[in-house]
């Protein structure tokens, strides 16, 4: 802990001193207009030229901020369609600059400080709390992901080994400690990356095969379904009670060919899965989708369209990138395990907290454990009703 905060300071100081020698060496007050006037962003007033102005250079401990004033007649938009040849101009690289409008003008950050390459997980501050920390911007700002907030249902992609298991584990670990809610864990590599979560007492159902998913999701829809029917009957609109979570890890393995002997299983699952990412949300039951491998006949239009936040590490190509994010910035990602995206209202690039499977089970050792177990057979009978109140289905 104190190499890390040592570690900390001295790369703290040693920003704080780039950025003073770089606003000291280079004037953004004079460049940034020269930049726009090369760039034909300006407006002629007869025989005048009106060019954006630095009306202030602010010094952050992450970089430098400007705050622009724009001339009449020239939008926002089209100065920020520019940004990466005006950061060529200002000699920073093109990521380093932000640019967004505000109050009559833009404020440009130019953010200097490196994003860390490995950020250790940290237990959340409120137990009761459904955010889940995604990791931290190159400000070192904290950004979440809320089960209880405005983006229903998770998605999760990005190549082997930059860090979906990682990520998995560690919203997990934060669920599981807090707020603890009802747990239905889908892990089709056997249990290896999910099993240390199959004990606790709030995993209601455990399954590594495609048949177990289809029973798990099923019974999740049911419980839908009767959640409906409560808040029906009670005139309510959502659910204030405890959420269930449906996790899945690989969703890849319900893609089908020609002869599957599975396919009328993964097409139900497929359907059950859509059906519940376009309802669940106001029942408190909510989907966490991840794989390795993309396509669009495993994350379809169907699915995308329901679920409204996606984590997307390093992919293999931009087509893979595309299927997650709709664009192909995750096939530039650096090959730096936990280097991520995170869309919600925008995309954002941050680096995810990284917690071992052994830190992980040290954490969780002392929450409440499945006292006894309820094995389900083929083909359960589960009432409705009761549906979330057994104690496990463990398939």
């Amino acid at each position: 802990m104190l190499t890390l905060g040592i570690s900390l300071l001295v790369g703290s100081v040693g920003t704080l001193i780039h950025n003073l020698s770089f606003s000291s060496s280079f004037s953004f007050r004079k460049h940034f207009p020269v930049a726009c006037r090369t760039l034909g962003l300006s407006v002629t007033h007869g025989n005048e030229i009106a060019l954006p102005s630095v009306n202030k250079v602010i010094n952050e401990s992450w970089g430098v901020r400007l705050l622009v004033g724009l001339p009449v007649g020239l939008s926002s938009a089209k100065v920020i369609d520019h940004k990466d040849a005006i950061a060529e101009a200002l000699r920073v690289p093109a990521d380093s600059v932000e640019m967004r409008y505000a109050n009559d003008g833009l404020i440009v950050d130019i953010v200097t400080q490196q994003m860390p390459t490995r950020l250790p997980y940290k237990a959340p501050d409120d137990p009761d709390s459904y955010r889940v920390l995604i990791g931290v911007n190159q400000r070192n700002e904290p950004r979440y992901y809320d089960f209880d907030g405005s983006y229903p249902h998770l998605l999760i992609g990005g190549i082997s080994g930059g860090g979906k298991s990682v990520i998995l584990r560690s919203i997990l670990t934060t669920l599981v400690s807090g707020p603890a809610p009802d747990l239905y864990l889908c892990d089709l590599k056997g249990g290896v990356e999910l099993g240390i979560f199959r004990r606790l007492a709030c995993v209601k159902g455990f399954g590594t095969t495609i048949e177990d998913v289809r029973r798990l999701a099923a019974e999740l829809e049911a419980e839908m379904l009767r959640r409906y029917a409560i808040l029906a009957e009670n005139g309510a609109q959502s659910w204030t009670g405890k959420k269930a979570i449906l996790v899945i890890d690989e969703l890849a393995d319900f893609k089908s060919r020609a002869g599957d002997p599975d396919a009328k299983v993964k097409a139900e699952i497929k359907a059950i899965i859509a059906r519940i990412s376009a309802k669940g949300r106001a029942a408190g039951v909510l989907l966490v989708l991840a794989t390795q491998r993309p396509s669009a006949d495993v994350v379809d239009g169907m699915i995308k369209t329901n679920i409204a936040a996606s984590i997307c590490f390093r992919t293999r190509d931009t087509t893979q990138s595309r299927i997650i994010l709709d664009s192909p910035a995750a096939a530039d990602l650096p090959d730096i395990p936990g280097r991520l995206i995170f869309q919600t209202a925008y995309d954002e690039t941050l680096q995810a907290p990284f917690l071992s499977a052994e830190e992980a089970r040290r954490l969780i050792a002392d929450l409440p454990q499945r006292q006894h177990e309820e094995v389900v057979q083929n083909e359960p009978h589960i009432n409705q009703a009761d549906a979330m109140d057994c104690d496990i289905i463990e398939l």
